[in-house]
């Protein structure tokens, strides 16, 4: 039942060949999907940015691994800048391009523009409505939001709470909702795994994307994870998203509702866990 992620294993040597193409053939296949982009071979890339390029293919960890190589083999360049935060951003770009440093000023500032806490918020709270929005429309009942209690048990570990506790026919869920561009982070995904199994909830997990390992755990642990691939943005930002889309080529979209296909895999998920 658990939506299973793309990428398969591959040899490094298949993985460096792959990314080096991509900073060297305007026809590689990262610039074929979706509308055409400014995005091309010479372009600067943030780390994370390419990261999340070749997730279809290769997890973010090897992605990585295999940037840092090509950084060593002085195939790429790596430039280290500041946003005017003050936060450190490694952009790479490959080593024979000369005039790179206006492009990245340019996405310097888009970056800043949706990572400050202020849109990551919006992100946020606009992911768990969607969400929210989803639960209703199944007939599914809200118990509890940003909660870390449950029929008199209490979690006290840590100090982390679940998005959302949701019921339908009985059957208990811990919700958790990131609409954010990386893997949700290890050390929080078995915490909120952990206090699944303590307030004795089913766990249900909505987010971009994950890596196979967290598909496999949750899996083992009788949850799902809903897998909807772009960071949402709400209406009204139709612009930024275009912009986002054609600087960098990252997974955004703007949504009114999660897509039909989503809410039945959910239903799917819960009619088998009824039919255990």
């Amino acid at each position: 039942m658990v939506q299973m992620p793309r990428p398969k294993k591959y040899l490094d040597e298949e993985i460096e060949k792959d990314i080096r193409m991509f900073f060297q053939d305007p026809n590689h296949w990262v610039y074929q999907y979706g509308t055409p982009s400014e995005c091309g071979p010479t372009s600067p890339y943030y780390k994370r940015q390419v990261e999340v390029l070749f997730e279809d293919q290769y997890f973010h960890w090897v992605t990585h691994r295999i940037i840092n190589k090509l950084i060593r083999e002085n195939f790429l360049k790596e430039i280290k800048m500041k946003l005017p935060s003050g936060v450190e951003i490694k952009f790479v770009v490959r080593s024979d391009v000369r005039y790179y440093k206006r492009e990245i000023k340019r996405r310097i500032k888009l970056i800043e523009w949706y990572s400050s806490p202020k849109i990551t918020g919006v992100l946020g709270k606009w992911g768990e409505h969607l969400a929210e929005f989803m639960f209703l429309r199944l007939k599914f009942n809200i118990v509890d939001r940003n909660t870390n209690k449950f029929k008199g048990k209490v979690w006290t570990q840590t100090n982390h709470d679940l998005d959302f506790i949701v019921e339908k026919d009985g059957i208990y869920y811990g919700v958790e909702v990131k609409n954010i561009l990386p893997y949700m982070e290890r050390d929080e995904f078995n915490i909120k795994l952990e206090m699944c199994r303590f307030l004795g909830l089913v766990p249900l997990w909505i987010l971009r994307n994950a890596p196979k390992d967290q598909f496999d755990k949750i899996r083992k642990n009788g949850g799902f994870i809903l897998k909807f691939k772009s960071q949402v943005y709400p209406i009204g930002f139709e612009d930024k998203v275009r912009e986002i889309w054609n600087l960098m080529r990252l997974p955004v979209t703007v949504w009114e509702r999660f897509p039909k296909k989503l809410e039945k895999l959910t239903l799917r998920f819960h009619d088998s866990l009824i039919k255990k």
